[in-house]
C-alpha cells in the first residue's frame, strides 16, 4: 500500500528557522522612541520648571525652610533664597547669607537658630532646618490649550526686562490678573478693573504734549511708563465708582472676585485655636473668649487656653476673637496688651539673614519693608460644630461697618449684615439639620459672601455679592476699618441650644500692595498682560517693571509634581 505524503509535513521542511529576537536593537528602539516622545512633549506641549523665589508664596514654594515653632508647634515655610544663592549687597553682586532666624505668623514667636564662628569670628554654619528645593510645576503651553489665561491662572513666562542673562533663560511665574485694553486698580488690597477707558495717542493735555505717549518701537509697549500709572481720566473715574460704592455693570470700576479655588488657594493663616503656646497660659489673655455677660452660656475646656467652647440656653450667645499679639521679649506687660488690627504679616517673608562675614553687613532683619502691616478685612472662619437638637450655629465676620453672618439651622444656611443698609441675602438648603458634627467655614473675600459644610461648596452666586464700598465709613481715606467691629470683634461664633465648637482657625485672603511707589491704577496694552505675585509685598512684577507681551508667554502651571526627597508630599497636586 503506498502512503499518501502529508502537505503540511512538506511546508514545514520548506520554513526557515526563525531568528532570535534582537534585543539589543528593540532597546535601542524603544528608547529612541521616548526621547522623541519627551521631546516633543516638551515642544509642544509641556515643560517642567523649578521655581526658585518666593514672590508666588504660599501658593507656590521657591527656595524654602521649614520651621516648627518651638512655642505654639505651628508649621510654616520660611524664604531661604539668600542662603542658596547669596544675598544681594549692590550694583547686582551677591554674598553668602545664613538664616538666623525666622517669625511664627500664628504666634509671632521669633526663633532664633544656634550659630557657628570660626577661629576668626566667621560664620561658618547655622542650625536651622535643610533647604528645600522650590516647587517644581508643569507648564502646558499656548499651543496646546490654544486658549488665553483666565483671570487668576498661575502663567509662566520670559521677563520682559531681561528675558535671557548670561545665556540662563529669565523665566518668571505670577497670576495672570488683568488683560489688555482693561485699567486695573488696587485698594484696600482688593482689585478693580474697568474697560471703559480709552487711551487715544492723539489725546493731548492743557500744555499740548501728550497725554498717552507710544514708544517708537511697539515692542517697548510691556515697559511700566505706558501704563499710564495714575493718569488722571483713570483716577477720576475710580473716585466715582468709589463714590457710587463699585457697582457691578454700572461703566465703572468693579471689584475682582476670586473663584473658589483661588479662594481657598490664597488663604493665609491668621490664627490656629489648637496651635496656642502653652507658655502663655495664665500669663496672655486667649484670643478666642466669651464676653463678660456669656459665661453661663458659654463654659470652656480650659479657661487659660480654651480650645473647645460649649453652649448650653436658648438665647444666642458669642464667642469673640481679639487679635492679641504676646509681647515675647516683655512677657510681664502681656496682661495689657490691647487687641490690634488683623495685617498681612506672612511667616515666608519674615527671615533673618546674616552674611558670612559679619564683618561685612552683619544681621539683616526680616523683609517687611512697611509693606506687611497693611489691615486685612477679608476673612475666612473655620471650625467643627457639634450640634443638639434643634440648634443654632452663626459665623460672623465683620468688615468696616458691617458684620456678615452665616447661620445654620433646620437644614438651612440663610446669609445677612448688621450695621447700615443691614439685609438678608439669601438661603440655601444645607445638611445641618440635626444634632451631628460639621465641619463648617464661612469667607468674606472680595465683597462676596461663600459658606462650605464638610468641605462641600454651598453656591450662592450673586446673591450672596454686597457693594465692596458700602462697608467703607465716611472717613476712609484714613481709616477705612472700625474699632467696633474690626479690632473689637473682627470674627465671632454664635449659638444657641446645646452646641460646642471646636477646631476654630481664622485666615485672611491675599492683600494686594499698592507699591513703594503709591501708584494704584494701571493701565494694560492690547496684546500684554498684568501679572501680579501672591506674596504682593514681597513680590517684583508688573506693578513694578510693566506688563508681560503676549509674545513671551510660555503657558499655564497647572501641577505641582514631586521631584525628589526634598519636596513634601502634601505639595504635590494642581495649581489652584
Amino acid at each position: 500500500m503506498t502512503a499518501i505524503a502529508d502537505p503540511l509535513a512538506a511546508d514545514d521542511k520548506k520554513k526557515k528557522p526563525a531568528h532570535p529576537p534582537d534585543r539589543t536593537r528593540e532597546s535601542i528602539e524603544t528608547i529612541v522612541f521616548v526621547v522623541v516622545l519627551v521631546l516633543l512633549l516638551k515642544l509642544f506641549v509641556t515643560e517642567a520648571f523649578v521655581i526658585p523665589t518666593g514672590s508666588m508664596a504660599e501658593t507656590l514654594y521657591g527656595y524654602q525652610k521649614i520651621v516648627t515653632c518651638p512655642k505654639c508647634g505651628f508649621e510654616y515655610p520660611v524664604n531661604s533664597n539668600d542662603e542658596v544663592e547669596g544675598a544681594q549687597i549692590g550694583n547686582g553682586q551677591r554674598q553668602p547669607a545664613f538664616m538666623t532666624g525666622a517669625t511664627c505668623p500664628n504666634c509671632r514667636y521669633t526663633v532664633h537658630f544656634q550659630k557657628q564662628f570660626d577661629a576668626n569670628g566667621n560664620l561658618v554654619a547655622v542650625d536651622s532646618p535643610s533647604n528645600r528645593t522650590g516647587d517644581r510645576v508643569l507648564v502646558l503651553k499656548p499651543i496646546y490649550h490654544l486658549k488665553e489665561p483666565n483671570r487668576g491662572d498661575v502663567v509662566v513666562f520670559k521677563y520682559p526686562k531681561s528675558p535671557q542673562e548670561r545665556f540662563i533663560a529669565q523665566n518668571y511665574i505670577k497670576r495672570a490678573m488683568a488683560f489688555g485694553g482693561e485699567t486695573l486698580a488696587i485698594l484696600h488690597g482688593d482689585l478693580y478693573v474697568t474697560r471703559k477707558l480709552e487711551y487715544r495717542a492723539d489725546a493731548v493735555g492743557p500744555d499740548g504734549f501728550p497725554l498717552y505717549r507710544r514708544p517708537e518701537n511697539p515692542l517697548d509697549l510691556w515697559e511700566v511708563e505706558y501704563m499710564y500709572k495714575n493718569n488722571q481720566q483713570a483716577v477720576d473715574l475710580f473716585n466715582k465708582s468709589r463714590a457710587d460704592q463699585f457697582p457691578d455693570g454700572k461703566s465703572g470700576f468693579e471689584i475682582v472676585r476670586k473663584g473658589v479655588d483661588q479662594l481657598l488657594a490664597d488663604r493665609r493663616i491668621v490664627w490656629d485655636n489648637d496651635k496656642q503656646p502653652k507658655e502663655l497660659a495664665g500669663k496672655a489673655l486667649p484670643r478666642w473668649y466669651a464676653p463678660a455677660g456669656s459665661e453661663p452660656q458659654w463654659s470652656a475646656d480650659n479657661s487659660a487656653l480654651p480650645m473647645t467652647f460649649t453652649h448650653s440656653g436658648d438665647t444666642l450667645g458669642w464667642v469673640r476673637y481679639r487679635h492679641l499679639i504676646f509681647p515675647w521679649d516683655h512677657p510681664e506687660t502681656a496682661n495689657t496688651e490691647e487687641p490690634q488690627l488683623i495685617d498681612n504679616m506672612l511667616g515666608y517673608n519674615s527671615e533673618i539673614s546674616q552674611t558670612v562675614d559679619p564683618r561685612n553687613g552683619g544681621e539683616m532683619a526680616p523683609h517687611s519693608g512697611g509693606y506687611e502691616k497693611e489691615w486685612v478685612g477679608d476673612l475666612i472662619l473655620e471650625c467643627e460644630a457639634v450640634l443638639g437638637n434643634n440648634a443654632e450655629i452663626v459665623l460672623e465676620l465683620s468688615k468696616g461697618l458691617n458684620r456678615f453672618q452665616a447661620t445654620f439651622a433646620n437644614g438651612v444656611v440663610k446669609l445677612s449684615s448688621t450695621g447700615p443698609g443691614a439685609r438678608e441675602f439669601a438661603s440655601r438648603p444645607c445638611k445641618v439639620k440635626a444634632s451631628g458634627t460639621y465641619k463648617l467655614r464661612f469667607a468674606n473675600v472680595d465683597a462676596r459672601l461663600q459658606v462650605w459644610v464638610d468641605n462641600h461648596h454651598i453656591d450662592f452666586g450673586a446673591e450672596g455679592d454686597y457693594l465692596p464700598g458700602s462697608t467703607v465709613p465716611a472717613d476712609s481715606n484714613a481709616n477705612p476699618w472700625t474699632k467696633e467691629n474690626d479690632i473689637d470683634a473682627p470674627a465671632s461664633i454664635g449659638a444657641k441650644g446645646d452646641a460646642s465648637v471646636r477646631a476654630i482657625k481664622l485666615h485672611r485672603d491675599i492683600f494686594y500692595t499698592e507699591g513703594p511707589s503709591g501708584a494704584y491704577i494701571y493701565y494694560v496694552q492690547p496684546g500684554h498682560y498684568m501679572c501680579m505675585g501672591d506674596n504682593s509685598a514681597q513680590s517684583s512684577d508688573s506693578r513694578m517693571w510693566g506688563a508681560v507681551p503676549e509674545r513671551l508667554m510660555l503657558g499655564q502651571a497647572v501641577f505641582v509634581f514631586w521631584p525628589s526627597w526634598l519636596t513634601p508630599p502634601n505639595r504635590i497636586g494642581l495649581i489652584k
